[in-house]
């Protein structure tokens, strides 16, 4: 089902379940639609409602990596929650009214919505069976739009309600300091409470101030220890394709390599006046480290482009050591992968391929030769369409030896 029409249709049809792969579907015209037909008709339209905010609170964005980003459709969730709030009746199933109401008291907490958020919080409670929680559920924390009826919550609710949040933000401000001295904590209090915005994975500074990514991947802000900010910097987030940036590139211009540990890793790598910058976490789970995020910088001239590199550079975390480019002797080779690609490196005079067992493979008149030979291909398949989706640290297998062969005793 990927007409919009048939979409809407089916969230007015209470004997048909919510419809999969709505927010697959959804767009802001499919929402405008929605909305105008609940206005138009009678009483609260409980169904309809349910089934609408619990497909599109949050909708797919781009895939990269192997990890799909989810965009919060947070005002449009409040919209529909207070549309029900104005024309609910007494008697309305209760776990329906419930999970309308727990969408929109997250959505309404993330956007920093006092009124609505306490609101919707008291009428949530009301509605919620059992016995309060005693311990916070959520994988988000409470400024995130992480919600429960557990004693924090109740706790944290109340102080949003009576402008306690507020107060607290106003004292971190008024106390002020250089902005790379303020814990984390706090840089994400005040930018919630006055900006609406979530700071999480830290960039770098720059001229006094901390540049973030937002914790659901839409924006880079910037944090001077007074206030945040936009990117003064055009931005693109996890693009499908990095075509655009490279289109006048001969060759990658800069590049810094640096890990913590074997797998984590953070890099940069500048085209022109388009940097590209990268993180990737190692995650136990699946034996191996996966990007993060990935964000192009484009500021107007190639010198401020290499001033972030530079800056990116300066800033890494003490744990994340710089390494060479391409390979270090006592660690191994600097392997990329593109998206529909082996991940390959260079090793000496060879391209290295593959990660299980990293082989030596495309022999080279030289350690220059390979380089170029690599760069010219990473460009090859950027314009292609690719992307950068991982990078790997990896010792290559020895080649084996020509003269080596089995022999039988």
């Amino acid at each position: 089902m990927s007409d919009p029409g048939r979409y809407v249709e089916a969230l007015f049809d209470d004997d048909v379940p919510m419809p999969a792969g709505m927010g697959q579907a959804w767009t802001p015209e499919f929402h405008g639609a929605v909305m105008a037909r609940l206005r138009a008709g009678s009483g609260p339209r409980t169904c309809s409602v349910y089934k609408y905010v619990s497909g599109i609170h949050k909708t797919p964005g781009t895939y990269r990596s192997g990890r799909q980003t989810e965009l919060r459709n947070d005002r449009e969730v409040m919209e529909a929650t207070d549309f029900w709030v104005g024309r609910r009746v007494e008697g309305t199933d209760s776990k329906l009214a419930a999970s309308i109401l727990e969408h929109g008291v997250e959505a309404a907490v993330r956007q920093y919505d006092r009124g609505r958020a306490a609101a919707w919080y008291a009428l949530w409670r009301r509605c919620k069976t059992g016995r309060p929680l005693r311990k916070h559920r959520g994988f988000h924390t409470f400024t995130e739009g992480g919600v429960d009826d557990c004693p924090d919550c109740v706790r944290d609710m109340d102080r949003l309600a009576s402008g306690a949040f507020d107060r607290a933000a106003a004292e971190l401000l008024d106390a002020g300091g250089p902005a790379a001295e303020w814990p984390e904590q706090a840089v994400r209090q005040v930018a919630w409470v006055t900006a609406q915005h979530h700071p999480h994975s830290r960039l770098f500074a720059r001229r006094g101030a901390i540049w973030y990514i937002d914790l659901f991947r839409a924006s880079v802000v910037v944090f001077d220890g007074r206030s945040i900010a936009a990117s003064p910097v055009p931005f693109t987030l996890d693009p499908e394709s990095d075509v655009d940036f490279v289109a006048d590139a001969t060759r990658c211009d800069q590049q810094i390599v640096a890990f913590s540990g074997k797998h984590n890793y953070r890099a940069a790598q500048r085209y022109g006046r388009h940097v590209l910058l990268v993180e990737g976490t190692y995650y136990t789970s699946r034996g191996q480290a996966e990007m993060n995020y990935s964000v192009w910088l484009s500021p107007p001239t190639t010198e401020e482009a290499a001033g972030l590199v530079e800056d990116f550079a300066a800033s890494l975390p003490r744990s994340f050591r710089r390494v060479p480019v391409w390979s270090a002797p006592e660690r191994g080779s600097v392997m990329r992968e593109y998206s529909g690609e082996y991940a390959v490196g260079v090793w000496g005079s060879n391209w290295t391929t593959g990660l299980q067992g990293a082989r030596l493979d495309h022999e080279f008149a030289g350690e220059e030769e390979a380089i170029a030979a690599l760069e010219a291909q990473e460009l090859d398949w950027l314009r292609a369409g690719k992307v950068l989706t991982n990078l790997y640290l990896r010792m290559p297998e020895p080649k084996p030896d020509q003269n080596d062969t089995n022999r039988s005793c």
